[in-house]
């Protein structure tokens, strides 16, 4: 009995060692079942960590790059700004330079405006010779190449539009050369206008010191002259290149024309023969209006089409308006140059006489 006891409990011990062993190997089978699943999990895990730090690196030398640009970019900028505010700084200079230098000019051409403003004959003098009358004088620039010039000798009205080469302050010099000749030359009674602008051109040939050689310069003038003769009641006329136009009512026509035209030259040395200048006259009437310009008015560009004014314009508009006083015929004519003008440039000086018989 003894002994069948023990073989049952070392049965049961076998038995019990044995469900031991297969736990434990179970267990360890688990354990490496797992342990190999960790072990790829770490793997992968490894594997992604290492990929990230590689991205993070490429990343990081990308972010490097880009600041290092950045950086270059900021200096450039700052370099630039520099250069740009040194160069704003420079062109503010210059500007105020250039304004003052500007301001000077100006200031030395309105001066010179004052001067010629002083040649041109005074308005009370002009009142006291003529009854009705306008003067349209629009210098292009502050000073004018074109002036007129107004006197009177034994009962006779001299009356000279002249146009120079240039105008601006070239032309002005020119104007101021004209006016000192004219004060020069008429101091005859006995003056004949041809005689004046044969003298004239004599005096501008001598002082430019043109001999028509060629590239010299061809400054001078177109003029003409008026001269009024209110005893005898009729106009003696001499132009160079400037006619004078007549305009007269009638029985027959409330619009007739009559054109005194000008020589075609100048009062200078040009490339032509110098001719002498030809005289004519013709009778006055009370009523009459004459008219002399330089040709500023004519070329001036304007219209829809932006053509030149020209003259057959001028002279159909004086035809129309010249039964009326001098005072409106001035507003009409300068009313409709600034019409057809519109906002372009005046392209030249502006001169026009107009005097009723």
């Amino acid at each position: 009995m003894a002994c069948q006891s023990q073989l049952e409990a070392l049965r049961t011990w076998n038995i019990a060692l044995i469900v031991i062993l297969v736990l434990t190997g179970v267990v360890v089978a688990v354990v490496l079942f797992f342990y190999k699943k960790n072990r790829k999990a770490h793997k992968k895990i490894m594997a992604d960590i290492e990929e990230n730090q590689l991205a993070n690196y490429e990343i990081s030398k990308m972010l490097a790059k880009k600041m290092e640009e950045t950086e270059t970019q900021t200096r450039e900028l700052q370099e630039t700004s520099a250069e740009l505010k040194w160069q704003t700084e420079n062109a503010l200079r210059l500007f105020d330079e250039v304004e003052s230098q500007k301001k000077e000019l100006t200031d030395s051409i309105q001066y010179a405006q004052r001067i010629q403003t002083i040649l041109l004959p005074e308005e009370n003098f002009i009142n006291e010779i003529l009854n009705d009358y306008f003067i349209l004088f629009r210098p292009r620039d502050i000073v004018s190449g074109d002036f007129y010039w107004i006197n009177a000798k034994s009962n006779k009205t001299i009356v000279v539009v002249a146009d120079c080469t240039g105008h601006g302050v070239p032309g002005a010099f020119m104007s101021l050369l004209g006016i000192t000749f004219l004060n020069s030359i008429v101091r005859e009674d006995n003056l004949q206008a041809d005689t004046v602008l044969n003298q004239m051109r004599e005096q501008i040939i001598k002082s430019l010191r043109q001999t028509g050689k060629e590239l010299e310069n061809k400054d001078g003038m177109d003029l003409a002259m008026c001269i009024i003769d209110w005893e005898n009641s009729r106009i003696e006329f001499a132009g160079a290149n400037i006619s004078l136009v007549l305009l007269r009512r009638t029985a027959d026509s409330p619009h007739k024309m009559i054109e005194m035209r000008a020589d075609r030259m100048p009062i200078g040395l040009y490339g032509g023969e110098c001719r002498p200048f030809n005289r004519h006259f013709v009778t006055i009437l009370p009523g009459d209006s004459i008219y002399m310009f330089s040709d500023g008015y004519c070329d001036q560009f304007g219209g829809k089409d932006l053509k030149k004014y020209k003259k057959k314009n001028l002279t159909k508009m004086l035809s129309e308006i010249h039964t009326l006083n001098m005072s409106d015929q001035k507003k009409i004519i300068e009313q409709t140059f600034n019409d057809w003008k519109g906002d372009l440039p005046q392209v030249d000086d502006v001169l026009m006489v107009g005097i009723k018989i």
